[in-house]
Parts: structure tokens; sequence; C-alpha cells
């Protein structure tokens, strides 16, 4: 309804009976459950943040609604704008006698995204129901172009007051967590690229370091492998193949030290810095986890019984067990340093913001937090190694006719079935792309995460439609 119109009932409301004006919050999310955990949701403001907004001067009052997660909540001083209103003098009927003061409406800025709107759509809907979370970025800025967590959220129930019925469903599928940034699990064999770096960077392995693998490696206990590879397995086996032998012995001979010295330059077991709430105030912190000794003796600094690290621990860690816990964001980061060679960017969601003039105001320039100490020749063993992984290894469902992609799957064990993992990155030669997919209890990364990356990779490079994004699923096993 048009305002002047809103404005003259209104003005005639003693002579309209039964008749009434009332405000409501106006929000419409286009994309509802594909966007939900990026832009979050807004919500009636609490007394907490009425009363820290008040120290503040910062003019909320109540019922004033305000971002609640996601983007909405990151830059509601630049989204919420200015209220406007009218000072009138009316007579005893209520009608207007005469305007006394008016102050208009400001809106607030307009805000570009990284958000690339069809990759976001094909993450969403490859994921269909499974519980998980993808992350997509352009390695060569650190711009996010597409983040999708399953279970999601319609972001426009919480425009007005939500139903109870859809606060329980979402509470029990635990729907607003953003798996992909503030959820932490073992990356299992997705590890094993940053471990080859590690290995090639202390000279404890190199191209031609072949072992024996007979399923299994004894070391105190028995460390078993997905499957027995045999003699001959060389570096490129270990990673297109994901021998597990090869790389408890690699762990062995570097030790847990230098392994996190390496791991922590690609940003394991640190908070990414991406402009969310919550996870940027741990910049510099740890999220996620990256064992080394002295890590255990502050983690169990309460029970001294426990702060010695055994080497028995360090061959779980070599495989992206044990400790080793990440997000799937970092994941990705670290990828896409793999990717450009040791450049490992800060992840940013905000591009543009515009002001009512569509003129551009501000706009994010890609922050280059820091060079991962290895070689060009080192990195570049390891991607053409993770391109076999894709052509003749156990991440075939992604090898595209005419786009070199590199990847790697993973199966990360827990508690009941393996979480499935995928990481790649395209074409190898000058990646535009990097992506990381977790499917939580997807048992192998071959055919559980891998389809959804390929779908994205389809999208990406205008080998299909949106439309045509479908559940993809092949017949294979290993990780």
């Amino acid at each position: 309804m048009p305002l002047a119109t809103v404005a003259r009932i209104g003005e005639m409301r003693m002579e309209l009976p039964g008749v009434s004006v009332e405000l409501d919050n106006l929000r419409y999310y286009p994309d509802s459950d594909a966007v939900a955990h990026v832009m979050g949701y807004l919500g009636e403001i609490s007394q907490e943040r009425l009363d820290e907004s008040s120290k503040k001067n910062q003019g909320y009052r109540p019922g004033d609604y305000v971002g609640k997660s996601g983007i909405e909540r990151e830059y509601e001083d630049l989204l919420r704008g200015t209220d406007g209103g009218k000072k009138i003098e009316v007579n005893a009927m209520g009608r207007v006698v005469r305007i006394l003061g008016e102050q208009r409406s400001i809106p607030g800025k307009t805000l570009k995204l990284t958000i690339d709107r069809d990759l976001q759509v094909a993450a969403e809907r490859s994921l269909g129901k499974q519980t998980g979370a993808v992350a997509a970025i352009d390695p060569r800025t650190g711009k996010v172009l597409a983040m999708v967590s399953k279970p999601a959220f319609d972001p426009n129930i919480f425009v007005k007051r939500i139903k109870r019925t859809d606060w329980e469903r979402i509470t029990r599928e635990k729907a607003l967590q953003n798996r992909s940034v503030y959820n932490v699990y073992p990356p299992g064999s997705t590890f094993k690229p940053i471990m080859a770096i590690a290995g090639l960077v202390y000279q404890e392995c190199n191209h031609e370091t072949t072992v024996s693998c007979p399923g299994s490696f004894r070391f105190g206990r028995t460390f078993r492998c997905w499957k027995v590879h045999g003699g001959g397995v060389t570096f490129d086996r270990a990673i297109a193949e994901s021998c597990d032998v090869w790389f408890y012995k690699l762990a062995l001979r570097l030790g847990i030290d230098r392994m996190a010295k390496v791991a922590t330059q690609f940003g394991i077991g640190q908070a990414t810095g991406i402009d969310l709430p919550y996870e940027s105030r741990y910049e510099d912190k740890h999220v996620g986890t990256m064992p080394s000794t002295e890590w255990k003796k502050k983690r169990f600094k309460s029970h001294p019984e426990q702060q010695k690290w055994y080497p028995g621990e360090t061959p779980s860690c070599g495989i992206g067990q044990g400790y080793v816990e990440v997000s799937p964001l970092q994941l990705a980061v670290a990828i896409a340093a793999v990717a450009n060679k040791g450049k490992v960017y800060r992840p940013y969601l905000l591009d543009e913001v515009i002001d009512r003039g569509d003129k551009v105001i501000n706009r994010t320039k890609p922050e280059l937090k820091r060079q991962v100490n290895a070689s060009a020749e080192d990195f570049e063993l390891v991607r053409q190694a993770m391109r076999k992984t894709i052509t003749v290894g156990t991440g075939r469902v992604c090898n595209m006719p005419d786009i070199a992609v590199a990847g790697k799957t993973g199966s990360a064990e827990n508690r009941g079935p393996a979480h499935a993992w995928f990481v790649c990155f395209a074409p190898v030669e000058n990646p535009q792309i990097a992506i990381a997919c977790i499917v939580e209890h997807g048992r192998h990364g071959a055919t559980a995460a891998a389809p959804v990356c390929r779908a994205i990779l389809d999208v990406y490079f205008g080998k299909k439609k949106i439309s045509e994004v479908a559940q993809q699923r092949v017949v294979a096993s290993g990780d």
C-alpha cells in the first residue's frame, strides 16, 4: 500500500471504526535456506543488548529489530539506517491540526557480497538433505564464493515472531549452527597435502620416497590403512591413492612439532578472520586444533600426568586424526594456499559498501596474512600429486574433460560412521576456485563429498545450469 494512503487512513482513523494502521518490519530473503547462515536473521533486540546500546548511545528502543547472526549482525551499523518520524498536534477528535516537526528516515547502506548466487544455490542443492557444510573461495584474493551449512533454516520466519513449532525444529536439528565456520572436525586424509609439504620442507621425503604398504603399520600398536597398497608406494601414489602407511612413517620422521610449525602457517587450528560474528573476535587464537608438545602441556595443565607428548600419538596426527581439528572454511583457506603456492589470504564476505546514490563508498581489499615457508617446487610436486587423485586416484568423480582439477578425498573417524571430506581446486595451472566440503557421517569422501564439489565446479565453469544440478552418486570406496 502506498505510504500516502497509509498516512491518509491514519488521519481519518476516527471516522473509520475498526480500521487501524500497524507498523511491521519488512525483510525478505529470496534464496531463504541457501543463504541462511551467510545472511543471518533479524530478531527483536534483547534486554542485554538494549542495555549495552544505551551505554554507547546507539539509539535503540524496546521492540527494535536487530541482526542476530551472520552478515545481519556483523554489519548491523551499516544496514540499520536512521528512523524518521513526525511530531503532530491533534484536536480532541484526533484530527491533525498542524505538523510541529518532521525527520526523514535515512535508509541503511547497501552491501554487495562476494557470494556467487549460482554457486551458493548449487552448493545448497547438491548437499541436499545431508548434514554438512561447503566453503568455496577464490585462492587469488580470499573472496568467499559460496558458503552453505546444512541443516539450514528459512531466515524469513524470523522477520515476524517465529512460531513455536519452527523454533523447536530448528533447535532439534541444530540448524542455526554455521558448520562451515564454527564447527570443527578431524580433517582425515585431506590433511595429507599439508603433511607432504612439511615433509618436503624438512627434507624428510622427496618425489622418489617409496614405502611398502601391507595394509597396516606397527608402532606400539597397529595403525591401519584403508587398503593394502602393496610395494612401491611413491610420493604421488601416497597422495593420489591416500596411503595411510606412507604418512604414518612420514609423521614419525617429522615429529609433531615440525608438523605443527608448517600446518599453523597454513592456518590449521587458527581463526580465519572472516567477517562474521564470533569467529573474528578469536583472530590469532585457537579455533580447532593443531597439536604440539607445547599445546599438550597447556591443554592438560591441570592434569600433569597427561602433559607429555608420546611418540605413539604422532602417526594418527599424520593422517589428520588424533587431536587435529579444523573447520571447513579453515581447510578451504589451507587448500587455497596449496593451490596458489603458499599465499594465505583472509577470507571475506563483504565486497562493497554502496550508498543511496549507488556510489561505492568502500571496497574490501584482499589481505595476505602470511606466506607459507616452502618453495614453489615443493608446492608443484604436491599440486601434481593432487591432480593424480582426480585422474587415477580416489577423486575421479571430479575429473572434468577440459578443466584440470586437483583434489584430495578424506574419511575422518568419529563416533559412528566416518565423516566424508573432499577438497579441490581448479584449474591447476591457474587456480580460480578452491573448495572444502564435509558430509557428516558420509563414510567416504569419494561418494558423499566429492559429488557436491563436482556440482559446484560444473556450475562455476559453465558446464551445467543450476536447474541441472542434482545429487550425484558413484560406486567407489576408500577415502
